[in-house]
């Protein structure tokens, strides 16, 4: 009789599912993004890992952006990406794009590539609500992003029916307007949102780093497991800054929306959102309250 899969033994296979099972009918939300889509390996055992885990009976919702595709896109059609305030400025040619790319390409393609693997997965671009983005400039003059939203909805008894039914909803970074019109928002946001809607077990950002790191340049000194105090600490005392700020950020407003812990993952490396599950150790930070 063969093993279960080439080089595990029984026992380690039994171990694995055990650990796995005890997450049976939580839900987690993963915002793929970054590298984790950049590179077709990466991606490819991300949704392997995504569908492992919804055979398992792991309620899973995945949020994606879809950055680099939309600025090649841009390019294509002769448009310049315009940024203010840090964010992409989105008029209605640049909102064309970035709902082609996001809405009919990239979720299509994911919603496939799951189902490919045996994974039930439902195209849902129509579950965010939102108003557009309202920032304040250092003098008090609003700062216009164009088509920039924030959520103020989320669908979630759509999303529990779908989970409830082990069906994997994959959702763009979009959200639908009072006008009825796209409004483009950031994944992290998006993803922020949801799992706070779903009261997720975890909710989980696969991004181009290895996680908080005491030292920036020494991969060895990644922090794995912090809290939200700990961390408002660590970016008081620049430990935590530049692009890691808004990471941080985005797991502080999934934890104060419900979430009960949000992890921060490398998503260059194969199969670590698995290893969350498989394993105590990872290659990433997990932040609780």
């Amino acid at each position: 009789m063969s093993l279960p899969l080439p080089g595990l033994s029984a026992e380690s296979f039994a171990s694995a599912v055990s650990r796995i099972a005890r997450f049976r009918g939580q839900t987690v939300v993963v915002k793929l993004g970054g590298s984790a889509m950049e590179d077709p390996a990466a991606t490819d055992a991300c949704l392997k890992s995504i569908a492992a885990l919804n055979h398992l009976g792991i309620q899973l919702v995945v949020i994606h952006g879809g950055g680099k595709p939309i600025d090649r896109a841009m390019a294509a059609a002769g448009l310049t990406p315009k940024k203010v305030a840090g964010r992409r400025y989105t008029d209605d040619e640049t909102l064309a794009i970035v709902v082609r790319i996001l809405k009919d390409e990239i979720n299509v393609e994911l919603v496939a590539k799951l189902e490919a693997l045996g994974c039930e997965a439902v195209s849902a671009s129509d579950l965010l609500y939102g108003d557009q983005l309202k920032l304040r400039g250092p003098d008090n003059t609003e700062i216009d992003l164009g088509r920039v939203g924030t959520i103020k909805y989320v669908s979630s008894d759509i999303l529990e029916d779908y989970s409830c039914n082990y069906c994997v909803p994959v959702i763009p970074s979009l959200a639908i307007a009072d006008d009825r019109g796209w409004l483009n928002v950031n994944a992290d946001t998006a993803a922020s949102a949801v799992a706070g809607a779903m009261k997720a077990e975890k909710a989980i950002f696969l991004t181009d780093t290895p996680g908080v790191l005491r030292d920036r340049q020494d991969p060895q000194s990644l922090l794995s497991r912090l809290t939200e105090n700990e961390c408002r600490k660590l970016i008081e005392t620049g430990i935590i800054d530049g692009g890691m700020v808004p990471k941080v950020e985005a797991c502080f407003e999934a934890l104060e929306a419900g979430a009960k812990a949000a992890l921060i993952l490398d998503g260059r490396i194969p199969f670590s959102l698995l290893n969350v599950f498989l394993h105590n150790n990872f290659t990433g930070t997990e932040i609780t309250r």
